[in-house]
């Protein structure tokens, strides 16, 4: 199997050339998935990047939490065969099987940097909202020594 998946990465793989146009990441954000370690289907959703030939992300369900974890690298691993030897028609015919494709990673695919990053935006932005919406701007009489005032109101919560 390792053959065969670095040969795919290396360009120099035994199957067929991929078609033109075609794009670059088939992903799915619902799938079940049978892990040797578990015994049992667990709930996963992962990309698969069709330039490098490999599973470029995988996160599964905790069953307990309900929250992703990111998978081990046997977990990918594991994946990565199923869609590549065992099962590759899944990757031949997309919407058969409910999967989507595009050259961007879906929103939910991202590193915990990224996703960290992404959270800090959104608290900035937030943040700038909050103080656009509790602030007053004053224009006073226009003068040589009149400027505009801004008032910011605050609410502390006791």
């Amino acid at each position: 199997m390792k053959d065969f998946i670095s040969a795919r990465r290396l360009g120099s793989c035994p199957c067929e050339e991929d078609e033109e146009g075609e794009l670059r990441y088939t992903f799915v954000g619902k799938w079940q998935h049978f892990f040797e370690t578990t015994k049992t289907f667990s709930v996963i959703r992962w990309v698969f990047d069709r330039e490098e030939w490999c599973v470029a992300f995988l996160e599964i369900l905790n069953p307990m939490t309900l929250e992703w974890v990111r998978g081990t690298s046997e977990e990918v691993s594991s994946v990565e065969t199923d869609l590549v030897e065992g099962e590759a028609q899944y990757l031949e015919d997309l919407d058969e099987w409910g999967l989507s494709d595009s050259d961007d990673l879906p929103d939910w695919a991202c590193t915990q940097a990224e996703l960290d990053e992404r959270l800090e935006v959104a608290i900035r932005e937030r943040l700038a909202e909050s103080r656009r919406r509790n602030a007053i701007r004053l224009q006073l009489p226009r003068g040589r020594h009149v400027r505009t005032v801004t008032i910011r109101f605050a609410r502390f919560d006791d």
